[in-house]
């Protein structure tokens, strides 16, 4: 259940969503993509894209996602991204 937030700064952190996080903005939503680096473990927070919307917001976590990846064909990009996307259409459906 959401809690209200004492810090100007909100998160949607859903390990389903794992190692992207959502923050909720005044006026738009931010997506970015946690890393932790090998060596010093320290954590680190790669900035996506601002998105005047969430479904917007999912949709460039499945682009970043699916652009994460090598592919042999075009087809095996965009079911790669197909699946991605359907996956966080089931988050939200949940």
């Amino acid at each position: 259940m959401a809690k209200p937030s004492k810090q100007y700064t909100r998160y949607i952190k859903d390990p389903l969503l794992d190692p992207y996080v959502i923050q909720l903005e005044d006026h738009c939503f931010s997506v970015h993509k946690v890393t932790i680096a090998e060596e010093s473990g320290k954590e680190y927070s790669q900035n996506i894209g601002y998105y005047n919307s969430f479904e917007a917001a999912l949709q460039a976590i499945a682009r970043t996602e699916a652009k994460s990846y090598s592919y042999e064909s075009i087809k095996d990009f965009i079911d790669s991204y197909d699946k991605i996307t359907n996956k966080l259409k089931n988050i939200v459906n949940i």
